[in-house]
């Protein structure tokens, strides 16, 4: 089985079964120590480790991880080439300079 999430955090995953399987798989539970939960878990870690043995969804899933930094990538020259050159002092001085005039503005609003 795999790693577990750190703690308690947990997030809720449902799936919709017929009335029927949901009585079978009570049924095949209570002959187990486990939980209906437990047993899911189980079952959809099975079936992760078996879907990421296939090379084609391996090769699929490289093609994305690619795609996702090409576009990563994309996006933080795009962020670069609107703050200039990107060096870090540019950055940091950047933030206060809107706050500064943002709070002059206020000001001027309200004395009219």
């Amino acid at each position: 089985m795999s790693e577990q999430p750190s703690g308690d955090e947990k997030k809720v995953v449902a799936i919709r079964v017929s009335p029927t399987f949901k009585k079978q798989l009570d049924s095949v539970v209570e002959l187990t120590s486990k939980t209906l939960n437990e047993a899911g878990v189980e079952a959809l870690e099975d079936w992760v480790a078996k879907i990421l043995s296939d090379p084609a969804i391996r090769a699929k899933a490289m093609q994305n991880l690619q795609a996702e930094e090409q576009a990563l990538q994309e996006r933080r020259q795009a962020l670069q080439a609107m703050l200039g050159d990107g060096s870090d002092a540019e950055v940091d001085e950047k933030p206060s300079a809107p706050a500064e005039r943002s709070g002059g503005r206020r000001g001027k609003a309200s004395g009219e």
